[in-house]
């Protein structure tokens, strides 16, 4: 029979302990972050003011030391992946000392500041924890991420984003929760590849069914045809099993990825305006709902400052004299964001930054296709999907896309480096561990 007074008698490895404690807070303030689910402070006039987050600044720095103090016990290990992901590191380095240039230097180093937490927290687990590990804390989340926003899109009045009649759920609008939903779909797909057991495989399924019902009440545009690729992908990559046992899979995917390529050219030069029916089955019209005109005015303001932009995070600020220009120009619409990642990046970081950007989408797509791996590219596609229309990757406060970013592009790192996992035992690393007695 189990006993569990000798398993607390056992030794325990702290460092371990504190590196899965900051693994589950770092990825649960991603899903859920530190606001107050329904506080109608969340929610009225959003767009006032910039404010300071207590709890946001008491978790963000009490992971920062921690990591710390992981990373003086684990450097050689730890070290080694920032290293070998020398441009994802200067990446960050970039966004932190780009307060140096931005309007509003202490707002930009407190943004750029949890970027950097949200890197060493994910290099530190890659390294430290076994998978499965970090899998069950991810499932952990992810369900009660969808299972909370259903019942609350049902029975929670405040669940209904009072703009457009949808289902926000716990977030702060409906886009929000769709982009989430997309993010727990694709860990659905991993945990399913992952699992072995029946029932488990079952309640991934469920999982699935949850995130796409989510999906739909939150009738998000850009989220739905994120959903369409990814089926899309995951047929050719059945296709692709098929035709692997006559040993041409990977051929074959090529060839037709050449043909829908040539497909579409022919209809582009041939017959443009059927290209113009397509944003209108997405409710979307030519302008994709005006982001056209909002990227034409914010290329404007890139060219002023071309090389280094305005600054990690900064340049949107609430009240600022920017902000009332486009107010003016979009009547009375508050622009909080470019509804471009990829124009984002050129505007807080010029083209210094963008260049940057450029070799971590090439290095990913790179090691994904050396690496081998499925799962990587479904969720590449989804994130330069998502980034097209919304200001989606390296964003804080709402960064889920930048979670699933850094720890994909990290993970493909390990293997493609053959970075092993830690193994720690006590002889090693006698001062990693502590008794605990009853």
């Amino acid at each position: 029979m189990f006993d569990l007074s000798e398993k607390l008698k056992r030794p325990i490895n702290s460092i371990d302990l504190l590196i899965k404690i900051n693994s589950f807070l770092l990825i649960y303030i991603t899903f859920f972050t530190t606001k107050i689910p329904f506080d109608p402070a969340n929610y009225s006039d959003i767009f006032g003011g910039e404010t300071t987050d207590i709890k946001n600044q008491v978790v963000y720095l009490f992971l920062f030391f921690s990591s710390l103090i992981i990373l003086y016990k684990r450097y050689d290990k730890i070290s080694s992946l920032i290293k070998s992901e020398i441009f994802l590191s200067i990446f960050v380095l970039i966004c932190l000392i780009s307060a140096i240039w931005s309007d509003y230097h202490l707002l930009s180093i407190k943004r750029s500041f949890q970027l950097l937490v949200v890197f060493l927290i994910i290099v530190e687990a890659l390294v430290n924890i076994d998978s499965s590990i970090l899998l069950k804390q991810l499932k952990v989340v992810v369900s009660a991420y969808l299972f909370l926003n259903l019942y609350a899109g049902r029975f929670v009045p405040a669940a209904t984003d009072p703009i457009f009649q949808t289902w926000r759920g716990i977030e702060i609008q409906k886009n929000h929760l769709a982009q989430t939903s997309i993010y727990c779909l694709l860990s659905a797909v991993v945990f399913f590849s992952f699992d072995k057991r029946l029932m488990q495989r079952l309640y991934d399924v469920l999982l699935i069914f949850v995130s796409v019902f989510l999906i739909y009440k939150a009738h998000s545009s850009t989220a739905i045809l994120v959903l369409a690729m990814i089926l899309f992908v995951g047929l050719i990559f059945q296709v692709e099993s098929i035709f692997s046992r006559f040993g041409f899979g990977r051929s074959f995917i090529v060839l037709m990825g050449l043909f829908i390529l040539g497909f579409a050219l022919i209809f582009l030069i041939f017959s443009s305006e059927i290209f113009s029916l397509i944003p209108g089955y997405f409710g979307k019209d030519m302008t994709l709902s005006g982001r056209s005109d909002i990227w034409k005015f914010v290329w404007n303001d890139i060219e002023k400052r071309f090389l280094f932009g305005y600054g990690f995070a900064t340049y949107w600020i609430m009240g600022s004299s920017r902000l009332e220009v486009f107010a003016d120009i979009f009547e009375g619409f508050q622009v909080n964001q470019a509804h471009n990642g990829f124009i984002e990046i050129v505007l807080q970081l010029g083209v210094v930054g963008a260049v940057l950007f450029t070799i971590l989408l090439i290095a990913y797509g790179y090691r994904m296709f050396r690496v081998n791996n499925n799962l990587a590219i479904l969720i590449f596609i989804s994130i330069l999907t998502l980034n097209y229309t919304e200001s989606a990757l390296f964003k804080v406060g709402f960064g889920v896309t930048t979670f699933y970013f850094m720890a994909a592009y990290l993970k493909l790192s390990l293997f493609y480096y053959k970075i092993n996992v830690v193994t720690h035992n006590k002889e090693n690393y006698p001062n990693d561990y502590v008794n605990v007695k009853l």
